[in-house]
Order: structure tokens, then sequence, then C-alpha cells
């Protein structure tokens, strides 16, 4: 069951005794735990609304808040975080008797209690007998990561849910600048909301002002100037994300990154693959795709490959030794001196 679905059931009182939310996705999983939150009203939720981080509570402690009965309430809705003692990490020492405990409860869960396992994780250690107990009698509520090729449709129709609209250039723009990362943009939402009172019309500009470049995006900026030869402004990005103390091999990563994209979408490009076709083979967002295109559009494979070996001798160098990461980025800046009259393939 995904999200949405969760919000109908919940709002036509559909309420389960038992729930997990598993996935990664961190603003799945916080609006998945506020619907269940609003479940309670304000008064209720002094008495029957218990919240444990498991890294510090007990199992012992989470049972004792499930079989305790509502206070002046029908019902009672507790949520624990973190259950590191459900995956393969051995996490904070259990008591078996409690784990056993817990695992009786997921096969006979109150029905006076509400309870939600938040497990943040892509997988829970299926081994275990409570995980295969918990598996067979909870609702499960899909919060796994939203695929890049799909976090542009997904923010766009919450963003038309919510009564505003994006233009293409500026929703392309926000993907970028957050590194196509769901979560990320969902918790930009707000401002970029207020920002374009009062038409409702999230613009350019002002995805351009309000929301913040990651690292990533810089380092894109960089490769970028690269691709596009303008050597000057590549070197001036990446000595002032050095000043401003990025770690060098990070920077050299995600540079490793951002090439590897390059000479794949090169590659896929002349075997005649069209952008979506490229984007769904290398499960990465159109748009991503669309620059990667544009990038390597005036270099040669041969120069692609040549500067991507590079970085992959410069993450050796770093791992190794403590070169100078300016003279290191100018190496690979060299590879980009294409001969004249030679074609760039």
């Amino acid at each position: 069951m995904d999200v949405k679905t969760l919000q109908q059931k919940l709002k036509t009182g559909d309420i389960a005794p038992l729930y997990l939310i598993l996935g990664e996705e961190t603003a799945l999983q916080e609006t998945a735990r506020s619907l269940f939150a609003h479940l309670l009203t304000a008064d209720e939720k002094t008495m029957n609304y218990a919240h444990l981080d498991m890294t510090t509570a007990t199992v012992g402690d989470l049972l004792g808040e499930a079989t305790a009965m509502p206070f002046l309430g029908e019902r009672r809705v507790v949520v624990a975080t973190q259950p590191e003692f459900l995956t393969g990490n051995a996490g904070k020492d259990q008591l078996k008797e409690d784990i056993d405990g817990l695992t009786a409860y997921f096969a006979h869960p109150s029905e006076s209690t509400t309870l939600v396992i938040a497990a943040p994780y892509p997988k829970l250690d299926e081994r275990r007998k409570i995980v295969k107990q918990l598996r067979k009698n909870a609702v499960l509520i899909d919060a796994q990561q939203v695929p890049a090729g799909a976090v542009g449709a997904q923010v766009a129709e919450q963003i038309r849910t919510a009564g505003y609209q994006i233009e293409e250039d500026a929703l392309n723009l926000f993907l970028r600048k957050s590194d196509a990362s769901y979560s990320r943009m969902v918790t930009q939402l707000p401002k970029l909301y207020l920002g374009s009172l009062p038409d409702k019309i999230i613009s350019l500009p002002l995805v351009r002002d309000l929301v913040p470049n990651t690292l990533t995006d810089n380092v894109f900026s960089v490769t970028d100037a690269l691709a596009q030869q303008h050597v000057g402004e590549a070197v001036r990005v990446y000595q002032e994300l050095l000043a401003n103390q990025e770690e060098p091999l990070r920077l050299n990563a995600l540079l490793v990154s951002q090439f590897r994209l390059l000479v794949q979408t090169k590659i896929l490009s002349r075997k005649g693959l069209s952008q979506m076709a490229i984007a769904k083979e290398l499960s990465v967002h159109p748009y991503r795709v669309k620059l990667a295109l544009r990038s390597v559009h005036s270099l040669s494979l041969t120069t692609l490959i040549a500067c991507f070996t590079e970085l992959i001798h410069n993450e050796v160098l770093f791992k190794s030794q403590q070169p100078d990461p300016m003279l290191l980025f100018l190496r690979v800046v060299h590879h980009l001196s294409v001969p004249a009259g030679k074609s760039v393939g």
C-alpha cells in the first residue's frame, strides 16, 4: 500500500491494529507517521500516543506501550522508529523474552492499539521469526526510495494537489538542484509555495533563488563547464569548492560518477537509443540524460574515457597519498585539449 492509499483508508476509518512502514524515503516515512499521529485529538495524544526511538528504548518498553489500555479514549497509537532489532544489524541488545513477547503480540495485536513499526531500511532480516510474524499480520506501507525517473512526476503531482503550478524549466532546475531526490525536494516545497504567492506559480527564478545547491549540483557545474571546454570556469568553481573545505576525495568521487554517466550516455546514444530509452537503461532521471547528451555532443568517446580513467587513477592516489588536488584536477582538464582538425566523433 502506498502512502496516498493509507491516507484514504485512515480518513474513512479503515484502521488496522498493526502497520509496517518499510523503506528509505525519508519524506514518505515522515508523511506516513504524521497520518497516524492525526488519528488522535490533541487531548487524546497526551495519554494515548507514544513514540519510541528503538535505538534507546527496549523491546520490553515497546511491548508495554502496545499492550497498555487506552485512557479516556478508544484507541492508543504507538509508533516505533529505528527498529534495528528487525534487521541484520544487532543494534541495541534486546532480551530474548521481550523479542518472544513482541513476536506473540504481532501474531495477535490488540484491537485497541494501532502499533506502527517505522523501519527506514530497504529490507528486514526475513530469516527471523519476529520479522516473519510481523510480515504476516502487518499492513505494509511502501516507503521505498522513489526511482529517479519518477521523482519529477510525483513532485509535480504533489504540487498540483496542493493547488499550485510549476513551470517545466523550473521543475527541471528543481530536480537538478535537488539531485532528483524526492525527500530533498519535498522539504523545499513549503518555501516555494510561500514564494509563489499570490499567483501560486513556481517559476524558474524562484527555484534559482530559493532552492540551495547541493554539492552534487556544484560538481555538475564543474563537469558541465569541462564538457563545454570552459576550462577557466571549471577551475574557478573547483577552487571555490576546495576553499570551502570540501573533501577532495568526495569531489573526485562525484566527478567519477558524473563522467561515468557521460561515457554511458555517449555509448548508448551512438547505438541509437533515445533520451528516454537511455534514462530507462541507466535508471536515471530523463533530465539528467538530456544534460548529459548536451555535454557529450562536442566530445569524443576517447576523450571522455580518458577523463574518466584519469579520475579513477586520482581516486587511488587520494586514498594512498596526500597529493595536491588542484594538480590532479588539471591533469583531467588536460585530456580535454582536442587537437585542431581532429574529429570529436
